[in-house]
């Protein structure tokens, strides 16, 4: 995926050896917008979602952008393309228009401490794969950028939809010995980002209830006469296997991870009250 930013970081390196003192013209512009229409498949487990999108560039060919070809040289930087079609290539007076319908499959790091209380902040970063900010910068449309009004996803709600542009900085020379070990290249990064939240606390209850009631089980067993030595144990018993149960059901949720989410804590905290009624 590296190959044409590779080639150009090459390219920069001999033009700043040799060409010092040579004037440098200023990145061109090239405006660029989505639309997201989907946001679906999303997996805690696995630490991905897929969803569908428009996205399009308008820019002005000349210059380094004579022969720009940005539905082919876009990449998702924290996912994969999965599918591209509905293309539209065209000119509108003297400036060049392309859009494309998007199916990409992203990957996310959850933070997952307050689970299953929690929401997050997700991206989408966009990069050109072979001009580097020198050439190109990209500029948000936020004017026509905005989540679709049928966005729906099954327990979630999404909002906060904001566009920004950034400048991200490579330090490597991606292997190439040609190059210094510390070469380094920077891009115009194109991110847009969407919050979103759960609806209600039916999840949480579902997943939690039975913690609850298992621990409630087991106080009731004070309310059995101490003579029935054997009702009374088997009651703080059968709520220990209780919880145990519901916290396999839990992890099965999240991935393997060394923090303690809202779940873990309640199942641990349960697990100590259960054992102090033994």
């Amino acid at each position: 995926m590296r190959t044409l930013k590779l080639a150009l970081a090459s390219a920069l390196f001999l033009v700043g050896l040799f060409g010092v003192g040579m004037a440098t013209a200023a990145p061109a512009e090239v405006v660029v917008g989505t639309y997201i229409n989907k946001v679906q498949d999303l997996s805690f487990r696995e630490n991905r979602y897929t969803v569908d999108f428009y996205i399009w560039f308008r820019w002005k060919a000349q210059g380094a952008l004579a022969d720009y070809k940005p539905l082919e040289s876009f990449e998702i930087i924290n996912g994969r393309i999965d599918s591209k079609n509905g293309v539209v290539e065209k000119k509108i007076g003297d400036i060049n228009y392309a859009s494309a319908r998007i199916s990409a499959t992203i990957a996310e790091t959850w933070e997952l401490a307050k689970f299953p209380f929690d929401w997050h902040r997700t991206q989408l970063r966009i990069e050109d794969s072979a001009l580097t900010s020198g050439d190109l910068v990209f500029t948000p449309d936020k004017n026509n950028s905005r989540l679709g009004d049928e966005i729906a996803m099954s327990g979630w709600v999404a909002s906060n939809f904001g566009a920004e542009v950034q400048d991200r900085l490579y330090r490597s020379n991606y292997g190439d010995i040609s190059l210094p070990t510390d070469a380094q290249s920077v891009y115009s990064r194109y991110v847009v980002a969407w919050d979103i939240d759960r609806v209600g606390w039916g999840a949480a209850i579902k997943l939690l209830s039975t913690v609850i009631l298992a621990t409630g089980v087991a106080f009731v067993s004070f309310m059995v006469k101490p003579s029935d030595l054997d009702a009374r144990f088997g009651m703080g018993v059968g709520a220990l296997f209780a919880v145990a149960a519901s916290a396999f059901i839990v992890s099965a949720s999240v991935p393997d991870s060394a923090s303690l989410t809202v779940a873990d804590k309640m199942h641990m905290v349960a697990l100590g009250f259960i054992f102090l009624t033994l």
